[in-house]
C-alpha cells in the first residue's frame, strides 16, 4: 500500500506505508541514543528535532540515490515507471533490464556516486560548522546549542549516505552491487543468462551469511542489532530468490509473443446496453466474473473498458434499466492493454505490477484482438519447462549409456593386449 507524493522528471515518487513506522523508529533511535552520545547537554526537544530531521535526511538521501539510477536509465532510453520508498530503502521501477554490461554498470554505479557525493558535502559542512561553533563569539551569543543541533543532523546525514553507498555495493541482488557484479560477469563470461544465475546465487549465499551473523548477535546479547541484521539477510535472500525465479521464468518465455497465446474467442458486451440487459444476457448466461466492453459504432470492436459482476450488482434494482454499461465500466485507459507483438514476460510483469489477472491485446487503433490471463502465461512457461526437462533427461540418459559402453569396451581392450603379449 503506497501513495504518490510527487512527480520528478515525470517519474511518480511513491511512499510505502511502512515508512510511517520506520520514520518514528529512526527518529526515536536518534533522539534517545545516537544524538545524546555525540552531543550531550541538549534538551529533549532539541534531540527530537535532530531525530526527525535525521529521518527526513535519510529518506531524501534514498530518494536521490534512486533518482540517479532513474535519470541514467532514462538517458539510455529506458522507461522508469516509478520510484518507491519503503522500509528497507527504495527501488527504481525500470521497465526492463539491459543486457549491455556497460549500461547496467553505469546505471548501478550512479546511485553510489550520488550517495558518496552527498556524504562528502554533508561531511564538509559538518567540519566547517564545528570550527564556527568553537568560536568564542558564537558561544557568547548563545548560538552554540543551535549549532550543535545542525551539526548533529549533518553528521548523521554524512554517515548515513556513506553507509548507504557502501551497503549497496554488497554483490547481492536486488542491491546495486549485484548488478555491478553481473555487469562484470557478462563482460567476462559473454553470457547474460549465466552471469545472472551466478550473481543471484552469490547474493543468496551472502544473505545466509547476514542471517547467520544476525542470529549470533541475538544470542550473544546484541538482540536489537541482531534482529536488524537478520531482517536485512531475509530481505536480500527473498530479493535474490525472487529475481532468480523471475529470470528463469523470463528465459522460459523467451520468444513467446502475445499473438501466439492470446484467446481470440472473446465474448464482449456493447457499451450502450443497460445494466439490466448486461446481467440477464451476459452474466447470467455465460457465468463469468467480467466482460470487456467494446464500441461497435464503425463495425470494429474497439476496446472501451471492462465491466465486472460486482460493478453491475452494485447498481440498485430500480436503476438498472436506466443505467448503461459505459457508466459503470472501468475505462480502457485504466486496463492493461498491449499490442500482439509484445513479449509474454513483459505482459506478466505488467500484470504483476498492477495486481491484475488478465490483460487485453489490441492493435494500434484499439481494436480488441484477444485476451491473455496470467494463468495462460504460466501454463506456457510450465509446458516449456517440462519440455526442457524431458530433453535434458534424454540427453543425460544418452550420456550415461555412452559411458556404460565405454566401460564395457575397456576390459575387451585389456584382454586383447594380454593375448598379444603372451
Amino acid at each position: 500500500m503506497s501513495f504518490q507524493l510527487a512527480k520528478v522528471h515525470g517519474i511518480p515518487v511513491r511512499l510505502h506505508f511502512t515508512l510511517v513506522i520506520v520514520f518514528f523508529l529512526i527518529a526515536w533511535t536518534l533522539a534517545s541514543s545516537f544524538m545524546p552520545q555525540y552531543f550531550p547537554n541538549l534538551t529533549t526537544a532539541q534531540y527530537w528535532i535532530m531525530g526527525a530531521a535525521g529521518a527526513v535526511i535519510l529518506f531524501v538521501s534514498v530518494f536521490l540515490h534512486e533518482l540517479m539510477h532513474s535519470v541514467v536509465a532514462m538517458r539510455y532510453g529506458m522507461k522508469v515507471r516509478q520510484i518507491v520508498l519503503f522500509i528497507f530503502g527504495g527501488v527504481s521501477d525500470i521497465s526492463e533490464d539491459t543486457k549491455d554490461f556497460r549500461k547496467e554498470f553505469n546505471i548501478a554505479i550512479a546511485g553510489q556516486a550520488a550517495s558518496f557525493a552527498i556524504a562528502a558535502v554533508l561531511a564538509a559542512l559538518w567540519w566547517s560548522l564545528s570550527w564556527i561553533i568553537e568560536d568564542d563569539a558564537v558561544a557568547a551569543g548563545g548560538m552554540q546549542a543551535a549549532g550543535q543541533v545542525v551539526q548533529g543532523v549533518l553528521l548523521y546525514g554524512a554517515i548515513t549516505n556513506a553507509l548507504l553507498g557502501v551497503f549497496n555495493l554488497i554483490p547481492a541482488f536486488p542491491l546495486d552491487g549485484g548488478r555491478i557484479l553481473r555487469a562484470g560477469l557478462v563482460r567476462w563470461k559473454k553470457s547474460y543468462d549465466e552471469a545472472t544465475k551466478i550473481a543471484a546465487r552469490v547474493g543468496i549465499a551472502i544473505s545466509y551469511g547476514f542471517m547467520g551473523i544476525g542470529f549470533l548477535a541475538m544470542i550473544t546479547g546484541a538482540f536489537i542489532s541482531g534482529v536488524w541484521i537478520l531482517l536485512i539477510g531475509w530481505f536480500l535472500n527473498s530479493g535474490a530468490q525472487a529475481y532468480l525465479a523471475q529470470h528463469e521464468l523470463t528465459t522460459m518465455l523467451a520468444g513467446v509473443r502475445l499473438r501466439d497465446i492470446m484467446n481470440t474467442r472473446i465474448i464482449a458486451v456493447p457499451r450502450d446496453i443497460t445494466v439490466d440487459e448486461l446481467l440477464k444476457n451476459y452474466f447470467s448466461a455465460y457465468m463469468k466474473s467480467s466482460f470487456p466492453v467494446v464500441d461497435c459504432d464503425d463495425g470494429r470492436r474497439r476496446l472501451a473498458g471492462m465491466v465486472t459482476l460486482k460493478m453491475a450488482l452494485g447498481i440498485p434494482d430500480n436503476r438498472r434499466q436506466r443505467t448503461r454499461t459505459e457508466e459503470v465500466m472501468i475505462p480502457a485507459g485504466d486496463l492493461v492493454v498491449m499490442q500482439p507483438d509484445r513479449k509474454a514476460d513483459e505482459a506478466l510483469m505488467e500484470m504483476t505490477r498492477t495486481h491484475t489477472g488478465k490483460m487485453f491485446v489490441c492493435d494500434v487503433e484499439g481494436t480488441l484482438l484477444g485476451l491473455v490471463s496470467k494463468t495462460d502465461i504460466m501454463n506456457v512457461a510450465s509446458e516449456r519447462q517440462d519440455y526442457q526437462k524431458e530433453i535434458q533427461g534424454r540427453g543425460d540418459a544418452a550420456e550415461e549409456e555412452e559411458e556404460l559402453r565405454r566401460r564395457r569396451r575397456k576390459p575387451e581392450a585389456a584382454t586383447d593386449s594380454t593375448t598379444e603379449a603372451a
